[in-house]
């Protein structure tokens, strides 16, 4: 049985990609190793109107992380999206989309309060654990959830961080995820235009209370 969706068949033209597909991957592509290195702070990246269901700063994403050797994975609400995600991704980036969340390098979840469980990832062997996957989670509206204080790797002192609106069990699973290093995933948290990077590496202490984001 395969494991992988083929490309939908559309009457439709897909959403249009980058204008520059160079220049513009590569402002993305430092985004993101800028937003992975710096832990809970806000990095702008050069957005684009991709189509209904993904925001303007993870559609930039998709298109300069995906490509044929890279199976995705897509929640169901992005599924259901009329398949324009799907065949949007398949015309510009030929990324095989994956049945099961565990068989993805890359997984796109619609919204914070729709991640699955982070165990039903790929989290990568001792020996490889650059197999893992990383999850891109999109919040187009700028949810406020728990608070934590952030540290590890990429911090100079413990941050405040007012993360997203994730399940009411996040801080259980990430520090499961965290103790499981090397093993474990990566988030990245998608905006309209600025991402925010989520390292395994990365410790989250629940601060009851705190809603701010410290920049620097």
């Amino acid at each position: 049985m395969t494991l992988s969706t083929p490309m939908p068949q559309t009457n439709g033209v897909p959403a249009p990609g980058f204008a520059e597909p160079v220049h513009q991957a590569q402002l993305t592509f430092r985004a993101v190793l800028d937003a992975m290195a710096r832990p809970t702070r806000p990095v702008t990246v050069p957005g684009i109107t991709g189509p209904d269901g993904l925001t303007p700063a993870g559609a930039a994403l998709l298109l300069t992380l995906c490509d044929d050797a890279t199976p995705l994975w897509l929640d169901d609400r992005l599924r259901s999206c009329a398949d324009e995600v799907a065949t949007w991704l398949a015309f510009h980036t030929g990324t095989p989309i994956m049945d099961r969340p565990g068989k993805a390098s890359f997984a796109v979840v619609s919204s914070p309060a729709a991640l699955p469980e982070l165990g039903s990832f790929a989290e990568g062997t001792d020996e490889a654990p650059h197999t893992s996957a990383t999850v891109i989670v999109l919040d187009p509206v700028g949810t406020t959830g728990p608070a934590f204080t952030a540290d590890g790797p990429g911090f100079q002192r413990p941050l405040d961080w007012a993360a997203p609106a994730l399940p009411s069990d996040f801080a259980d699973q990430w520090a499961g995820n965290h103790a499981r290093f090397p093993r474990g995933v990566d988030l990245i948290i998608a905006g309209t235009e600025t991402v925010v990077g989520l390292p395994r590496t990365t410790r989250l202490t629940a601060r009851p209370g705190i809603r701010s984001i410290e920049e620097n």
